[in-house]
C-alpha cells in the first residue's frame, strides 16, 4: 500500500463556524481539506481531545467539501459522530444512523487527553468506518457516499465558547495497489 500522511499541530488557526446536523447544532472547524483520489484503500483520521468542561456534545468527522462553484456550501455527506460527554453515547449525526455505541468510562474527564479515530475502508464509493474513542471501538454502518473526492477533517462541540481543545491531528490515506497476476 502507498500512504500519504499529513500532520498539523496548529490548533490556533481553527476557524469555528456553526453547523447543524439533524436536530443537533455544533460549533465546528475544518482543520484540513484534502482530495481523496483513491478508489480502494484506507482513510484514517486521528486526533486528541481535551475537554474544558463536561455536559456537552463533541463532534468529529470526515465530511465532503463542496467543489468551488458547485452552488452548495454545506458539508452534508461523510462520516461524522457526536459523543455525549456525560452519558458516553456515540451517535452518527450526519447520516441518521442513530446510536452506534456507548463509552465504557463516563462522564469524560476534564483536561484528560482522549484519543479519537475514524478508520474507513474505502471500496469505490462504499466506506466501512470504525470509530475509536479512547479504548472503546465501534463499528459504524457502511455508507455509500456518492460525492467523495474533496473532503475535510472536521471537529467541534455544542459549547459555542470552545468547550474542547483538539490537538495533534493526523490524516493518512493508504492506497491499495492492484495485485499483479502471473
Amino acid at each position: 500500500m502507498e500512504t500519504e500522511t499529513t500532520q498539523s499541530n496548529d490548533r490556533n488557526k481553527m476557524k469555528m463556524q456553526p453547523a447543524h446536523f439533524g436536530t443537533q447544532s455544533f460549533n465546528i472547524a475544518r482543520i484540513y481539506d484534502t482530495v481523496i483520489d483513491v478508489s480502494e484503500g484506507e482513510i484514517v483520521f486521528e486526533i486528541e481531545l481535551r475537554l474544558r468542561h463536561t455536559n456537552q456534545q463533541v463532534f468529529f468527522g470526515i465530511l465532503t467539501t463542496p467543489q468551488p462553484g458547485a452552488g452548495s456550501s454545506s458539508m452534508d455527506y461523510g462520516i461524522g459522530v457526536s459523543i455525549d460527554t456525560q452519558t458516553g453515547t456515540v451517535r452518527d449525526v450526519v447520516n441518521g444512523q442513530g446510536i452506534i455505541g456507548h463509552l465504557e468510562l463516563t462522564p469524560m474527564e476534564i483536561n484528560e487527553s482522549l484519543f479519537l479515530c475514524i478508520e474507513a475502508e474505502k471500496l469505490n464509493r462504499i466506506f466501512i468506518p470504525k470509530i475509536t474513542v479512547g479504548e472503546d471501538k465501534m463499528l459504524h454502518p457502511a455508507l455509500h457516499i456518492e460525492r467523495c473526492t474533496q473532503m475535510s477533517l472536521v471537529v467541534g462541540t455544542t459549547d459555542m465558547s470552545r468547550g474542547a481543545i483538539f490537538e495533534n491531528p493526523h490524516f493518512v490515506i493508504a492506497r491499495r495497489r492492484p495485485s499483479i497476476s502471473a
